[in-house]
């Protein structure tokens, strides 16, 4: 069975021989500089590969993101961080013709042939990110002054949303024309340690709309949606599944989210993630009592497990290989 069999099967509820043993945002930076100290050597190409060298070279299956963004080298940048780029409707309209590229001017063919590569070891993911229509306002406005926009420029919001769920429509069905996907994510981070940033009325007005829009040309296609949410998504996860979501990660334990409501609440919608990364540099007992508590999930409900949100850098190199070691011996589970 393939990485890409195993997958689909799950997402459909049936039976397969193991869970997938991937990690979707593997680790941060400041981590692998640890490893590189401890004397991890992986770096071959010096750009987005190395990614899949290291999670094969780790015993992982491979899982490559491939992103595709909506605004260009030309559009301008935030002079801070969470700072915003425009203010008004006609700063909207300034940076407008920077934005909204044509998908096949993000990657050339020597990408693609990459990843068809990649792919042939039989173990390997790829799926794709764009913004979802709560970080795309965000990161024009900036984080306060978007929050305020839902009541202070509700026009230019939509405005904005219209615009970019128009190029989804044309930029979703060049993405899928050009390669096949495992699965895609809406970059959202709408929640936080407190829940959303915004209410269910806000949802229902500023966001459902435009993922009502795009989420059916995916369908159609048969990609599997995920959307990327951070932070505690109890009260999110209802309103995503509403607009055709088929599933949420990374499930952050640190924000009190439990995954064995979700799977009770939804069991049409798939959950990645969930493994509670605090545990890991703790060692060997810690990470299988971990283990234990998401595999009733797993055997239940349509749960990958993964790492909830990049291994941090106060995991050494040798837990991470005893944490792989106990992903597939507890992947091997699933049907026992």
């Amino acid at each position: 069975m393939t990485g890409s069999e195993r997958f689909k099967k799950i997402m459909n509820g049936e039976k397969v021989d193991r869970l997938p043993v991937f990690e979707w945002a593997p680790w941060w930076g400041a981590t692998l500089k640890r490893w590189e100290g401890e004397g991890l050597t992986f770096r071959k190409y010096n750009d987005w590969r190395d990614g899949y060298v290291l999670q094969r070279q780790m015993g992982l299956d491979g899982c490559i993101q491939t992103l595709y963004n909506v605004r260009t080298a030309k559009t301008p940048g935030a002079k801070v961080h969470g700072g915003g780029i425009i203010e008004t409707a006609e700063d909207y309209e300034r940076i407008k013709p920077t934005m909204y590229p044509d998908i096949s001017t993000l990657y050339d063919d020597a990408r693609y042939a990459a990843m068809d590569e990649m792919r042939a070891d039989g173990d390997t993911l790829h799926f794709f990110t764009v913004e979802g229509f709560f970080w795309f306002a965000r990161e024009l406005f900036g984080i306060e002054p978007h929050l305020y926009s839902f009541y202070d420029e509700p026009e230019l919001l939509h405005r904005m949303c219209d615009d970019y769920a128009t190029w989804l429509e044309t930029a979703l069905n060049d993405i899928c024309d050009r390669y096949t996907f495992d699965f895609m994510s809406f970059a959202e981070d709408m929640s936080y340690n407190n829940g959303p940033m915004l209410g269910k009325d806000l949802f229902d007005e500023f966001l459902a709309p435009y993922y009502r829009r795009v989420i059916p040309i995916l369908k159609k296609r048969g990609i599997p949606v995920f959307i990327d949410s951070d932070g505690d998504i109890t009260k999110a996860v209802d309103w995503y599944a509403e607009v055709g979501a088929d599933g949420m990660f990374p499930l952050e334990r640190q924000a009190g989210v439990d995954v064995s409501l979700y799977i009770e609440k939804h069991p049409e919608m798939a959950f990645l993630g969930h493994y509670d990364k605090m545990c890991m540099k703790f060692g060997e007992e810690a990470m299988r009592a971990e283990f234990e508590r998401l595999l009733p999930s797993a055997k239940k409900g349509k749960l990958f497990i993964g790492v909830d949100h990049q291994t941090p850098p106060d995991v050494s190199v040798e837990n991470y290989k005893i944490f792989v070691k106990l992903f597939k011996e507890y992947a091997a589970k699933i049907n026992e």
